[in-house]
């Protein structure tokens, strides 16, 4: 599976198509040469990067093939009717494969249940061709902002791991017992420490959690949890 290695700048060039993924990037998955063509001209014109796919197996295979990219949001502008795997295929194959890329679905011959269905899958918007520039450009934004909320949550949870994975063993063991409300003087009767032991133990595992005090601890605690 594809990881988003980060790629790095090295000519004038990379750091304009830095800029461009830093405003979002739309993967274009159709089967008509034109409409992909046309719709990625149009996004690019718009300041945004593009990455275009003939079918919905040729865009799984690249998954299977790591390739650096700049960082940004970014979402799948995908058409429903493609031979030997449609939209509505792909859109559960990537649920299984566990990602979370925001999906805006275009078609020029879907019924309502094709709408439904993806919708229900999470879909981010569903387009009828042909449509709108205006909307085509909103539904885009609109699938870039989520992907940029999630991508800013997974920032913030491999920040609060790494934060926790630097606590001592005893420092772990000490946290969850006061994110659970348990007062120093226990603390110190259950480990069989003393209660000044416990006092530096917390002075250094909120230090070393970024936490100003006990409710934004147990809070950043609960966020590994979920």
């Amino acid at each position: 599976m594809r990881q988003n290695l980060s790629r790095r700048i090295v000519t004038i060039h990379d750091e304009r198509d830095a800029v461009r993924h830093a405003r979002g990037r739309v993967i274009i998955i159709d089967d008509d040469d034109a409409i992909r063509q046309a719709v990625s001209a149009l996004l690019l014109l718009e300041g945004y990067a593009t990455e275009l796919h003939t079918s919905a197996l040729a865009y799984l295979a690249s998954l299977e093939q790591p390739e650096p990219v700049f960082p940004g949001p970014h979402c799948i502008l995908l058409d429903v009717k493609m031979p030997n795997l449609t939209g509505i295929e792909l859109q559960r194959r990537l649920s299984e494969l566990a990602q979370t890329t925001p999906i805006v679905f275009m078609s020029g011959g879907s019924g309502a249940s094709d709408a439904v269905q993806a919708f229900r899958a999470g879909a981010s918007d569903f387009l009828i061709k042909p449509f709108d520039e205006s909307m085509l450009l909103e539904a885009i934004r609109h699938a870039l902002k989520t992907s940029r909320h999630e991508q800013q949550d997974k920032d913030q949870i491999h920040a609060i791991t790494a934060r926790h994975d630097s606590l001592s063993e005893r420092e772990m063991q000490i946290a969850k017992m006061v994110s659970n409300g348990m007062l120093n003087r226990d603390i110190a009767a259950e480990l069989g420490i003393a209660i000044r032991t416990v006092k530096l133990h917390r002075m250094h595992m909120m230090r070393k959690l970024g936490a100003a005090n006990v409710i934004e601890m147990a809070r950043l605690l609960d966020r590994l949890d979920e």
